[in-house]
């Protein structure tokens, strides 16, 4: 009897053993085989800013997150222009859930104009009287339905996180493994679809020497990302950095037209090292050419001219302007940002 157990014990073994092969065969692959791999390329949404996977923008309450969304899904939907940048056209979904109709149709109106052009029927939209549910109840499998059905889905914008993400019911998880699993599934179907999901997401008031370290929660939420963004203001202006796992590091100045309501690509934002430097640095970036004193004191009204001459003067010895004549400056490196006419209309 016992030499019968003993051979059935080796027999479950060994499958045991053969099935963790298998598994291995299924699972570890080969840096040889890897090498010659061909892959799609790269969709970009907002070329050089937002990319395939998920992403997020974050930004303090009131600073242009949900316009710098709706401009980005206006530019895809409509095969335009973001921030200066060609989108290609495509199927968008975007969940306004802290926005009403009304206030959708005014900024679209602000934006397109009310009867200037047909507003795009590629931009599907919920907002917050829908009743839309959280991820974990049903949410999750709506936003995969969409995706199926639409004829070439390319964005899907949740604003905001908070209004979607599951609440904690598990007394033993982790604030971090909350905050991760928050955006596990929402990074699965971008995979999985090869598309763009942007998620909105407030920022927390403490600062950081790192912008990636103001987003407000855990380390979870960065780590369950591909692309984080940062949509802030300093004494200069608004400005918009980014960086990513398939995304060169970004740091631009933007400004929002006040006719259209789109965003402006300034192009680089210098680091300036005190308000009234920054300020400066404004002005020359807006200016997008270079500026005499009088012309920078009078666009920063808030300093004095003899103030303004002394700055320069520093800022000029520190690498941060250039002198180009007597008692003319502007930012280093010019060359290749984008110009800015004076209707607020990029120029490429």
């Amino acid at each position: 009897m016992s030499t019968m157990k003993e051979k059935q014990a080796a027999q479950l073994a060994q499958r045991a053993k053969a099935d963790v092969v298998a598994k291995l065969k299924s699972k570890v692959k080969s840096a040889a085989d890897l090498q010659h791999k061909t892959f799609a390329p790269l969709r970009w949404i907002v070329p050089g800013v937002l990319t395939e996977g998920l992403s997020m923008l974050v930004g303090k309450p009131k600073v242009g997150k949900s316009w710098m969304a709706l401009d980005i899904a206006i530019a895809v939907s409509t095969g335009g222009a973001c921030m200066g940048r060609p989108c290609e056209q495509g199927d968008v979904l975007a969940l306004f859930l802290e926005d009403n109709e009304r206030r959708i149709q005014r900024r679209m109106t602000e934006m397109i104009g009310a009867n200037k052009q047909d507003w795009p029927p590629r931009l599907s939209y919920v907002t917050t009287s829908d009743d839309w549910p959280r991820l974990g109840q049903g949410g999750t499998e709506l936003i995969e339905g969409w995706i199926k059905q639409a004829e070439k889905p390319r964005l899907i914008i949740v604003d905001i996180l908070e209004r979607v993400r599951d609440r904690n019911t598990k007394s033993n998880a982790s604030a971090y493994s909350t905050d991760y699993e928050a955006l596990v599934a929402l990074h699965k179907l971008a995979s999985e679809h090869q598309l763009s999901i942007l998620v909105l997401h407030h920022q927390r008031k403490a600062g950081a020497d790192d912008l990636m370290d103001t987003i407000n929660g855990t380390g979870g939420i960065g780590g369950a990302l591909d692309t984080l963004m940062v949509l802030g203001t300093d004494a200069a202006g608004h400005f918009l950095y980014g960086r990513g796992r398939d995304l060169d590091e970004f740091n631009n100045a933007v400004e929002m037209s006040k006719d259209s309501k789109r965003w402006i690509d300034l192009g680089w934002r210098p680091e300036a090292s005190t308000p009234e430097r920054k300020k400066i640095v404004g002005a020359l970036l807006k200016a997008n050419r270079p500026m005499s004193v009088a012309e920078i004191a009078k666009a920063v009204p808030s300093m004095k001219p003899a103030n303004v001459k002394n700055r320069l003067a520093d800022m000029c010895k520190d690498g941060e302007v250039e002198s180009v004549a007597r008692g003319v400056y502007r930012l280093p490196d010019l060359q290749g940002k984008l110009d800015v006419a004076d209707s607020g209309e990029v120029i490429l």
